[in-house]
């Protein structure tokens, strides 16, 4: 028995691990708009190594398997919608091991980029259609026909240009749109129902293809190559249309959630200043018993007064504009609900952050940890910290109050006790971007009846010198 030519080796890796290469990489793509989980390089190490030594034992296995049973054309339909099942449900783990992902982004990520492979698959099949109808050239390579080194440049063409054309299609049509929608807004049951689609119809449509090849005519398998594209590229649409739509649900949240706080604000403000007249109206009362030699001023009034003018002049002064605008505006409010605010920062630490992000991520943070507090009875409860410091390259965040009850998390984010889900939980998850969107992590949790908030960003590059 002659060894083996390296070429021969080198071939048959090739026609082993390409087409898992080819599944992999969309989903990746796609998977890559989240942060990665470190350590990333090992990580990927791993996955990759067990993705390869499970494709080179089991392609070759099932091969010989199928070629050795008495219906191999029955059991290799069977086998390819089993294969293409199990693989497209194998890499919502793939993609939730390499990066930041939930189950539902990363069913999103699966469905989506297994949509665009079967696309690029397509597209090849069609490719080789036409080159042998036409041109009379057999090209490509299976796991039936090995590589045909006969046709090398056909062969090499029909191998990566379909791969090359719709890849690039798919990442500047869909996406990179989907990148700056981002990931994060991907909390949508709505795609499993998805995958099933993608299982049902894409995958099913192309073994039926591939069945029907040795029955069916020219014409009628162009045309049927050309019905697969058009219900990928359907279902693919969906997919991102999802995508959009609980995009656009989001803005339209947050826009309803920004007016109410503006209204929130100004009627805050009101109060404010009609309490603020109510005291002046009683000092000029006062001033003038005094200065018509009626009775003396109350002590106990004007030191009334004074703890409510301190309260209003009281305005944090951090280092940062915009923390020192959302810590007055939240004392102001913790001081009417009697709640006691305790704070500590250096506002130069969040520099990394426009003024905007830090009136949300703190707003969000505060308004959540307020409206906790003051459901709770106890006074000595109704307490909130904060703390914002610069530790060696990171810019560490840490908003601490206490909690009746225990805390719900998925995904190791809270989940809203209030009925109408769908319309509150939107400030953690806008957090959670706004310190992603920094390179940075945020993480809730909960010890006893304390629940905590911290967050570590990179620090801005003149607090790294």
């Amino acid at each position: 028995m002659m060894p083996a030519s390296p070429a021969l080796i080198a071939s048959t890796l090739f026609l082993l691990l390409f087409p898992v290469a080819e599944i992999v990489a969309p989903v990746l793509m796609l998977a890559a708009a989240r942060p990665r989980r470190e350590p990333f390089a090992r990580r990927a190490a791993i996955v990759f190594g067990v993705v390869a030594v499970v494709a080179l034992v089991v392609s070759p296995l099932a091969y010989f398997t199928i070629m050795g049973s008495a219906d191999p054309e029955g059991y290799n339909r069977i086998y390819s919608l089993a294969s293409s099942v199990v693989i497209l449900v194998s890499l919502v783990p793939i993609a939730m091991s390499l990066y930041e992902t939930s189950v539902w982004q990363a069913l999103f990520c699966a469905g989506a980029g297994y949509t665009i492979q079967n696309l690029a698959s397509g597209t090849r099949e069609f490719l080789k259609l036409l080159l042998s109808h036409y041109l009379g050239i057999s090209a490509g390579f299976s796991m039936q026909t090995g590589i045909n080194v006969e046709n090398a440049p056909a062969t090499a063409f029909i191998t990566f240009f379909p791969v090359l054309l719709v890849y690039t299609i798919a990442y500047l049509a869909f996406i990179r749109p989907a990148r700056r929608e981002s990931l994060g807004n991907v909390e949508d049951h709505g795609m499993l129902v998805v995958l099933i689609l993608v299982i049902l119809v894409v995958i099913s449509f192309d073994v039926l293809i591939k069945s029907l090849g040795n029955v069916t005519g020219f014409p009628a398998l162009v045309a049927l190559r050309g019905v697969h594209g058009v219900v990928s590229c359907f279902v693919l649409f969906v997919q991102f249309e999802i995508l959009s739509k609980r995009s656009l649900e989001l803005e339209l949240v947050q826009n309803q959630r920004i007016a109410s706080e503006r209204e929130r604000q100004y009627q805050l403000s009101r109060a404010n200043f009609d309490a603020i007249n109510v005291k002046c109206h009683d000092i000029r009362h006062q001033i003038h018993q005094a200065a018509t030699g009626g009775k003396a001023v109350d002590p106990e009034f004007l030191a009334s007064v004074e703890r409510e003018v301190a309260v209003y002049d009281s305005q944090a002064k951090t280092g940062n504009e915009a923390l020192d605008t959302i810590l007055t505006e939240k004392g102001l409010l913790c001081e009417r609900e009697g709640i006691s605010l305790s704070v500590i920062a250096d506002g130069s630490a969040l520099g990394a952050l426009s003024p905007s992000e830090v009136y949300s991520l703190f707003g969000n943070a505060l308004d959540n940890a307020i409206e906790a507090v003051c459901a709770l009875a106890d006074p000595e409860q109704r307490s909130i910290s904060l703390t914002v410091r610069c530790v060696g390259e990171l810019a560490t965040i840490h908003v601490e109050n206490y909690l009746a009850g225990e805390a719900r998390f998925s995904d190791g984010m809270p989940q809203t006790s209030k009925a109408d889900v769908h319309r509150h939980g939107f400030g953690t998850r806008s957090m959670r971007e706004i310190v992603e969107r920094h390179g940075g992590t945020l993480t809730f949790g909960q010890r006893g009846r304390t629940f905590t908030v911290d967050a570590m960003i990179p620090a801005p590059l003149e607090r790294k010198g």
